[in-house]
């Protein structure tokens, strides 16, 4: 899991600074057992006494995707945090559709990689998310 040292890092990395409200809404995500939509965060947020309308939910999301630090499941319109350090691939995950989980295969990204003959180069935020019924649930 990404420290909270690591993230005011990739802030100040990216020319940004850590703000009161970056710091709430990645916080929340990076204690959240699953992955949630914008409209969990603000309503989880607002349980913890903070008010944010949900445009700043989104844009604050943005920054952190911008940032390489959290990943939108476009299946589910969820996000999730970052497993790894962002080191030349991009990110595979793995999608239970049962129970909704979603692990990051940082094994099966390294595994991918396309022909030099195609002359394309994959952003390293890209994100490939695979449908399938996990162990636990199979």
């Amino acid at each position: 899991m990404i420290s909270r040292t690591q993230l005011i890092s990739k802030c100040l990395e990216s020319g940004r600074s850590a703000t009161p409200q970056r710091m709430s809404i990645i916080d929340e995500l990076c204690s959240s057992k699953k992955n949630l939509s914008a409209y969990d965060l603000r309503d989880s947020l607002k349980d913890k006494g903070h008010s944010f309308n949900i445009s700043t939910i989104y844009r604050v999301l943005d920054f952190w995707i911008e940032v390489g630090v959290v990943h939108k499941m476009d299946s589910s319109n969820t996000y999730l945090v970052c497993n790894d350090n962002h080191t030349n691939h991009f990110h595979v995950l793995l999608h239970c559709t049962s129970c909704k989980s979603v692990q990051e295969s940082c094994q099966l990204s390294a595994q991918l990689s396309l022909p030099d003959s195609m002359m394309f180069a994959v952003n390293d935020s890209q994100a490939v998310e695979i449908n399938g019924v996990c162990n636990k649930c199979q």
